[in-house]
């Protein structure tokens, strides 16, 4: 009987994403530091003068924009990044497949031949296509982007309204100051929870593409058998399950948010 093996998750490509969006937040964070931080008392002192109405509000909204200006190209330095990131997590991904294959059916995995058809594993395999490849990288990177994107436009309207209200029901520079600080770490724990799910994600779909392409049509549910396993995923530990028919809310192992838990191959056929 062979050694049923599951595909591991791509630990050291979540830890690249994740150092990742943590610069951008610091970043982000950094910017606020310099640009608004120290105009507080400037747009205080503008809306107790009344001077001009809406002269504290011009002001507030210039600094916002500049911010925004600024994390526009930030942020573009790590969505140049997807693409690579994409790449190491399939190629990563790939080497786990070959793995997995050779470990349950003794058959060595060729190179992948685009031009190439496809041949289920368990007939005869000479050459193998991964023609899902290039739509699955398509859609996590503008999915990724649309996340990364998001992290300045979650940030900046909640700085602005932390201003807002601060001034306009007299609360002191330093108070406002403290309460714009205090909001930092919700992006960086939010910069933590795209990369891990989004990386889990990934590795979970390449992984079910690939079972697919050579034949694989079912899984077995495996928890990584820790305390932050969710009791029903704890549940679905060790039961049998096809692609076609997932379990009872239609997400296959790694599909939930930072969901761990991985598919293990049911090779039909093999002895």
């Amino acid at each position: 009987m062979p050694t049923k093996t599951t595909f591991a998750n791509p630990d050291s490509q979540e830890r690249e994403y994740t150092r990742l969006l943590l610069v951008y937040s610091k970043a982000m964070a950094a910017d606020a530091n310099q640009e608004l931080i120290p105009e507080i008392n400037r747009i205080k002192a503008e809306f107790e003068a009344e001077v001009r109405v809406d002269g504290w509000t011009d002001t507030l909204a210039a600094i916002m924009a500049e911010l925004a200006r600024m994390a526009v190209v930030k942020g573009l330095r790590v969505i140049q990044r997807l693409d690579e990131l994409f790449m190491r997590t399939s190629r990563f991904n790939e080497r786990q497949f070959k793995l997995v294959v050779k470990a349950n059916t003794g058959l060595k995995l060729p190179e992948v031949t685009p031009a190439a058809p496809i041949s289920s594993l368990l007939g005869v395999t000479v050459f193998r296509t991964e023609p899902y490849l290039a739509p699955l990288a398509e859609g996590w990177i503008k999915e990724n982007t649309d996340l990364i994107k998001s992290l300045p436009t979650r940030l900046h309207p909640e700085l602005e309204g932390i201003v807002r209200r601060g001034v306009m029901n007299g609360i002191s520079v330093k108070e406002i100051q403290e309460q714009i600080k205090a909001r930092y770490p919700v992006t960086d724990s939010r910069a933590k929870l795209i990369a891990q799910d989004q990386t889990l994600k990934l590795n979970a779909d390449l992984t079910r593409y690939r079972l697919q392409s050579v034949g694989v049509n079912k899984y077995i549910w495996r928890t990584v058998n820790d305390n932050r396993v969710r009791p029903d995923h704890v549940d679905r530990n060790g039961k049998e399950y096809s692609w076609d028919k997932p379990p009872s809310g239609g997400l296959h192992p790694g599909q939930e948010i930072r969901c761990r838990c991985r598919a293990e191959a049911v090779w039909d056929g093999v002895e």
